[in-house]
This record gives C-alpha cells, structure tokens and sequence, in this order.
C-alpha cells in the first residue's frame, strides 16, 4: 500500500502590486512637498532682487503667487499624486506661498534696512540730527509721533522698522499711516497666496475615480 505523500508546506501568498502603492504616493508626497518648498523659496528670494519698477503694488504678489502656484501644479502632474492629493494639496500651496510672500517682504526689509543704515553712515549730518531727535524725550502720544515723523522727513532719515519699510512701500502713493500700509500688504499676501492656489487647482491633475494599480476588470 503506497504511503501518502507528504504535506507540502504552504506557499506564501503573493504580494500583490497594489501592496507597495501607498508607500510610493508617500514617497511621491514627500518629494513633491520638498521641491514645492524649495522652488517657493527661490521664487520668493528671486522677487526681492528685480528691478523695482516691475514691483507694482499689488499685481507684483499676485504674478509672484501665480507663478509659484504653476510650479507647485507641474510638479504635482510630474509625480502624478493620488486622487484627495489636490484638495490637501491646495491647503498645503496656500500656506507655502503664504510663507514665501512674508519671506520677500522680510528680506525687502533687511534690504531697505542695511540701505538707510549706510545713508546715515555716509552722510554724519544726518546722523548726528538723528541721534539729537532720539535724544529727546516726546510724550507717547500720535501727535508726538507725527511731529517725528516729520523731522524725519524733513532731514532725510526714515525709520528702519518694518512698520517703516511698510510705509515706505506705500509714500509715493500719498499713504502717512503705517496702519494703513500695513493692511495694504496684508491684503497682498493673501490676495498672492489665493492666485498662486487658484491657478494651482486649475492645472492640478484631475481627481481619478481609480486608485493607482487598480486592475481591470475582465470581460465576462
């Protein structure tokens, strides 16, 4: 009588192609983000050294925001992100493009900053009617303010503060109110940060019904 042949041991199941998908997309995320990031910030570093007068107040941060907001949108199509990638990823432009618009405005300041700086170094008159004006002692009040603000004027000197270079950004206008100025580049930001997504959710690749891999299925 012949012996049942051993039990064979079970083999492993097969992995399936699906299995290594979401890694992938992670992996896709991350370096769409990364790039985003670093392309922002180029643009972002680039719009602080062009000529200022292609710099008009207001269409500037929005052509900034709407360019930023093309890159971010090609790369997205370059790694080809999965299908809730746009709706998370609108979220994720708007808040870098955000970040990149302040970043040009900081760096503007440290410009304007060093610039009067080396003004008042070149010209010691200057200096010495400022150290004069800092010298004494004004009520805290907006008249008292004001009446700084137009000695400064009158030798010269503007203040090095960002509230400064925001007024500054806004003096050929006729604009005195640092309020004010700071509203008007407030607004800009966000008004650059909704371009740059806008156009980002117009050219981002179309939400599939499908995930990645899904097999076909067979005709019957």
């Amino acid at each position: 009588m012949a012996e049942p042949a051993p039990d064979q041991p079970d083999a492993a199941p097969a992995r399936r192609p699906n299995d290594a998908a979401p890694a992938r997309r992670r992996n896709d995320w991350l370096s769409w983000l990364v790039l985003v990031l670093v392309t922002t910030g180029a643009i972002s570093l680039l719009a602080v050294y062009l000529p200022p007068r292609v710099k008009m107040l207001g269409l500037f941060a929005i052509a900034q925001g709407l360019l930023a907001g093309w890159v971010a949108a090609w790369l997205a199509s370059a790694f080809d992100l999965a299908a809730a990638s746009r709706a998370a990823g609108s979220v994720v432009v708007f808040l870098v493009l955000l970040c990149g618009q302040v970043g040009t405005a900081v760096e503007s300041h440290r410009l304007y900053q060093a610039a009067e700086e080396r003004a008042l170094v070149a010209n010691p008159k200057r200096a010495a009617a400022l150290r004069m004006l800092q010298s004494i002692k004004l009520p805290d009040n907006p008249k008292s303010k004001q009446v700084v603000d137009d000695v400064r004027h009158t030798i010269g000197v503007h203040g090095t503060s960002f509230a400064d270079y925001l007024q500054f950004r806004v003096s050929d206008l006729g604009i005195p109110s640092r309020r004010l100025a700071l509203g008007i580049w407030i607004l800009e930001v966000v008004l650059g940060s909704l371009a740059g997504t806008w156009i980002f959710r117009r050219l981002a690749p179309p939400i599939r019904l499908e995930a990645p891999g899904t097999p076909a299925k067979l005709e019957e």
